[in-house]
C-alpha cells in the first residue's frame, strides 16, 4: 500500500504550480495591459467626449455685474440652479446672432421635459437695448432672458482664456452651468445637434435642484 501511495503523489500538490500561474494570469495580465495602453496609447480614443469648444479655464460669469433689459440690477443665479444658454451679443445681432437665437430655441424644446432645467440669456454688451432688438426678441423669444452688461467686463471675464479673441456678436453660445462657470461654446460650425447632444449629456450627470 505504501508503495502504491508513493507511486501517486497527491494531486492537490502537484496543482499548485497551476493555481499560482491562473492568479498571476488574473491579476498580472489587466495590469499590464493596462501599462501598455497607457505607454503606447494605443486603444485610446483620439477625439474628445464634447462636441462643443471646451472654455480654458472654465471661467465663472457670477461677478458680471448684469441687468435686465430695462436697466435694473439683474441676478441671475437666484433661485433654482439652472443650465444656461448665454448668447453674447449687441443690438445689431446680425444674420449669425439671429441663427444662434434661432438655434437655442430649437434646441430648447427639443430638450422636452428636461427644458426646465435649462434657461435662454441674451447677454447685450451695448449696455442697453434697442427697442428694434427688445420687440424682436420678446415677439419670437418669450421664453429668453434679456440682459445686459458692458463689453469691457464681457471681455475682463475672457481675458485669461482660450476665448479672449471670441468676438461678442452673438455668433456664438456659451454653456453655463448651475454654478454660473462659462465652461463651453459654439459657433456657426456646429450644429443644433452638438449643443443638444452636450447638454442632454451634462444634464443627465448633473445634480438637479
Amino acid at each position: 500500500m505504501a508503495a502504491e501511495m508513493s507511486a501517486h503523489p497527491n494531486t492537490s500538490e502537484t496543482a499548485k504550480p497551476w493555481v499560482s500561474w491562473l492568479l498571476f494570469g488574473i491579476i498580472g495580465a489587466p495590469m499590464a495591459l493596462a501599462y501598455f495602453i497607457y505607454a503606447t496609447g494605443w486603444g485610446i480614443p483620439t477625439g474628445t467626449v464634447n462636441r462643443g469648444d471646451l472654455l480654458l479655464p472654465a471661467t465663472s460669469i457670477t461677478a458680471l455685474n448684469i441687468n435686465d433689459s430695462q436697466g435694473s440690477s439683474l441676478n441671475l443665479w437666484e433661485g433654482k440652479k439652472r443650465w444656461r444658454m448665454l448668447i453674447v451679443g449687441d443690438n445689431y445681432c446680425a444674420d449669425q446672432c439671429r441663427d444662434m437665437l434661432y438655434l437655442t430655441r430649437q434646441v430648447h424644446i427639443r430638450l422636452g421635459e428636461k427644458a426646465r432645467r435649462v434657461e435662454r440669456v441674451f447677454l447685450n454688451v451695448d449696455g442697453n437695448y434697442s427697442q428694434e432688438l427688445l420687440q424682436t426678441l420678446q415677439r419670437d423669444h418669450p421664453k429668453l432672458v434679456a440682459a445686459t452688461t458692458s463689453l469691457g467686463e464681457w471681455q475682463d471675464t475672457l481675458a485669461s482664456t482660450n476665448g479672449a479673441e471670441h468676438q461678442a456678436d452673438g455668433a456664438r453660445v456659451y454653456l453655463v452651468d448651475q454654478e454660473g462657470f462659462a465652461m463651453m461654446s459654439f459657433d456657426d460650425g456646429h450644429e443644433g445637434a452638438d449643443l443638444l447632444e452636450d447638454i442632454k449629456r451634462l444634464l443627465k450627470y448633473s445634480y438637479e435642484d
